[in-house]
């Protein structure tokens, strides 16, 4: 009673099947029904006959949607052979393969069965994998997975794949994280064609970019861009290849471009800043429309028309030449000097003016006459010479009104010269003052030229407007550091220009 596994058991070709059923009791009604069931082996393989072993028919058997259709297949004792299955497959996927075998029951014992699993490589390598229908994870160059049988008994075998990690796009398995070369695009490439279907990938930590093609078939080219779907990660970048020597002569970060007609890459790339795990993202490459060039039109010559603008336009360019000639016609003419030859002897000036001021302001014999002519020169010279020649101040302020420079007089610590250019506006009852910004008090020496000083001021009275004025000083005190300020009325306003800087003492 119960029910029965199958009985398998190997026919002969020549042979007659007899069955004989008997009562198992006395008395009584024993009813039973049986059913017999012939695997021919000359069906089993794809397009009729027997399967062999390794694999001999042609391509890998479907896989789809990540699994694999159930097969099943019957080993007689006597084929020696056994039989393979191989599926296709593609890089760096994990797999999860399903084994059934069944024979008659009292004959069964595992070691009687003998299955191994090979991967098949694009550069025609193969992979054993040891752990036999456990879990695995296929290599980077991996198309299609072989299983191979035999036996020693009568025995049925059923096997089937499923995939335990995402596939990208339709491809079986994960996007090449390179691009292909020059002329050796296989089947790890998905090429794409220019339509809305939406295409969908991962990317993590360990695989940080995804390639794909995509080809163009219109004559001129086509308008190509990528449509990010959602809030897909990943960065896109279109490039276009030479179709001659197949390198990257033009690439946008997924924008519109113009990609002639064959095939050309698309890469999908981790962003950086992403947190770890793994991202989906999907996008489509719509169809734009093709690209149309502009028709060249035919050249005609009609500069013979602007020929008298060409005249007027060249009478009209050569015009500020004339002035220059006529500005300069004494130096050309005469030997007169330059403008040039002025500004140098200008600098030659206001170095001789700094070489006695300098000397006459640290001299113990302060010569008052010689430093009244030499600030005198001072004032007379342009302002923004004067600030070239004694170098960048130690102390500059400038605003609207007033501009002021301190200068170390020479490499003396306490010799200064203080330089005021006045602005639009007149001071009145100006002075400029001299404070110990830190440490113990600072006091003016000596003034040059001699001037009312009290306090630390050094009084100015009125300061033109346009004006500028020179003022020498000498400092004693042991402060740190000196700040200054200038103080006055301006349109009968107090008015105080402090500089924010202080000098190091």
């Amino acid at each position: 009673g119960g029910v029965l596994l199958p009985w398998y058991f190997e026919y002969p070709s020549e042979g007659q099947l007899w069955l004989r059923v008997v009562h198992n009791s006395e008395s009584g009604y024993s009813p039973y029904e049986f059913e017999i069931i012939r695997y021919n082996h000359n069906t089993e393989a794809p397009g009729g006959g027997e399967l062999s072993n390794p694999w001999s028919h042609g391509e890998p058997l479907q896989f789809q949607d990540g699994y694999s259709l159930l097969y099943r297949g019957h080993i007689a004792a006597s084929d020696s052979q056994g039989d393979s299955l191989l599926i296709a497959s593609g890089p760096n996927i994990t797999l999860q393969p399903g084994c059934t075998f069944r024979a008659t029951v009292d004959q069964w014992d595992i070691d009687d069965v003998e299955i191994s699993i090979t991967l098949h490589q694009v550069d025609g390598t193969e992979v054993l994998i040891s752990d036999v229908c456990g879990s695995f994870e296929t290599t980077s160059l991996t198309i299609s997975v072989e299983f191979r049988i035999t036996t020693t008994i009568d025995c049925a075998w059923a096997i089937n794949l499923k995939s335990l990690s995402p596939s990208d796009g339709s491809l079986i398995g994960d996007a090449p994280d390179a691009i292909w070369g020059f002329g050796n695009i296989d089947s790890r490439w998905q090429v794409l064609n220019l339509e809305a279907s939406v295409i969908t990938g991962t990317l993590g930590a360990s695989d940080t970019i995804d390639y794909y093609a995509f080809s163009v078939n219109e004559e001129n080219g086509s308008y190509v861009r990528v449509q990010r779907i959602g809030d897909s990660s990943g960065s896109f970048t279109l490039m276009t290849l030479d179709q001659e020597t197949g390198e990257v002569v033009n690439s946008t970060n997924g924008s519109m471009m113009i990609v002639p007609p064959g095939i050309h890459a698309l890469k999908v790339q981790w962003e950086e800043g992403v947190d770890e795990g793994w991202r989906e993202y999907q996008f489509s490459l719509p169809y734009n429309g093709p690209y149309v060039p502009q028709e060249e039109e035919e050249f005609v010559d009609l500069s013979h028309r602007a020929q008298p603008f060409y005249i007027f336009a060249g009478f009209l360019l050569l015009t500020p030449l004339v002035m220059v000639i006529w500005w300069n016609r004494d130096a050309i003419f005469r030997g007169a000097p330059l403008a040039a030859d002025i500004q140098e002897h200008e600098r030659r000036r206001l170095r001789s003016i700094r070489q006695r001021l300098s000397a006459a302001l640290m001299s113990e014999d302060i010569d008052q006459v010689e430093i009244e002519h030499s600030l005198k020169q001072l004032r007379e010279s342009p302002w923004k010479a004067v600030v070239e020649d004694w170098g960048e101040p130690v102390i500059r302020h400038l605003t609207e009104k007033v501009e002021i420079c301190v200068w170390r007089v020479s490499d003396s610590k306490s010799d200064l010269l203080i330089g005021i250019r006045v602005e639009k506006f007149p001071w009145e009852l100006a002075a400029i003052g001299v404070h110990a910004a830190e440490g113990s008090a600072i006091d003016i020496k000596s003034v040059s030229p001699s001037r009312l000083y009290q306090d630390g001021e050094v009084f100015l009275d009125t300061l033109s407007a346009g004006s500028k004025t020179f003022v020498g000083i000498e400092l004693e005190g042991s402060s740190t550091t000196i700040g200054f300020h200038l103080s006055g009325l301006v349109d009968g306003v107090p008015l105080a220009a402090i500089p924010n800087k202080s000098l190091e003492w």
